[in-house]
């Protein structure tokens, strides 16, 4: 960014520009700050003292003096971002970063940004092929902030908006969810995959999740009210290309016979 960006970008006076590129090339102290801009020492002050109120610079004390540098580039993208997220009223929870292409890495934190995210993932992705994988305790995670009801309601949502999925898993997840959850999930979830695929268990022990879509994958961690959504990137691509390798090397079963067998078996026990 060259210098005549950052009074627009920032909303900085002119002469607290000066002092902001100042302090860029190491100019740290007032006296050489009042020397290097041509501010006077009181207006250097003064320009200091509100730049660190607004976080962008820091100040501490070496051999008793208060020396003053730019505050540390994950704070100043903060401040930037958060005049972004008031003038474009972008809620809690979400933050975005950009690319060089049309790529884009959006952050949600924290429960309510995750169940929004995961609701309108799915009106977002109409006619889509959806892809996922899990973790074994990703389900217990999963019912911490979703009842059941609203994971049948999920799961249903999928099948309303003609959405293609595709899975892997481990050996035996069906009939084990159907046991926790019930037949009422096994019943909306029975015609939610197109295709499932089970590997080694060994390869679950972890609490995450990945749905990817066709423009975009979600990478989720549910027990740290995260989900990292990246959009348009080879990063997609690329775990694309990862989940088809798995597919073409291990077993595709029948997820809906296995769902309807279950089903039956707990129905008989009633």
């Amino acid at each position: 960014m060259n210098t005549s960006e950052k009074p627009a970008l920032l909303g900085l006076s002119k002469k607290e520009e000066k002092v902001l590129s100042s302090l860029q090339d190491g100019i740290n102290t007032p006296l050489l700050l009042t020397r290097a801009t041509g501010v006077s020492r009181t207006a250097i002050y003064a320009i200091l003292g509100n730049l660190k109120k607004r976080g962008l610079v820091h100040t501490r004390i070496v051999g008793g003096k208060k020396h003053w540098s730019l505050a540390p580039e994950r704070e100043i993208e903060e401040v930037v971002y958060e005049a972004k997220r008031a003038l474009l009223k972008i809620p809690e929870g979400r933050e975005e970063v950009h690319g060089l292409s049309d790529a884009s890495v959006i952050i949600h934190r924290g429960t309510e940004a995750v169940r929004k995210v995961l609701n309108e993932m799915l009106l977002d992705n109409k006619n889509e092929r959806f892809y996922g994988f899990q973790g074994d305790v990703a389900a217990i995670n999963w019912n911490k902030i979703f009842s059941v009801q609203e994971t049948n309601a999920f799961n249903r949502a999928i099948k309303k908006n003609h959405i293609i999925a595709e899975a892997i898993l481990p050996d035996g997840w069906f009939e084990r969810e159907t046991k926790n959850l019930g037949v009422e999930w096994a019943k909306d979830f029975e015609g939610r995959t197109t295709r499932v695929n089970i590997i080694d268990e060994e390869y679950f022990k972890h609490g995450g999740q990945m749905f990817i879509f066709r423009e975009s994958i979600y990478l989720i961690s549910l027990s740290e009210e995260l989900i990292i959504e990246i959009r348009n990137s080879e990063i997609q691509r690329m775990m694309l290309s990862f989940f088809k390798f798995i597919q073409d090397n291990s077993q595709v079963i029948d997820a809906n016979a296995l769902l309807r067998t279950a089903i039956a078996e707990l129905e008989d026990k009633k």
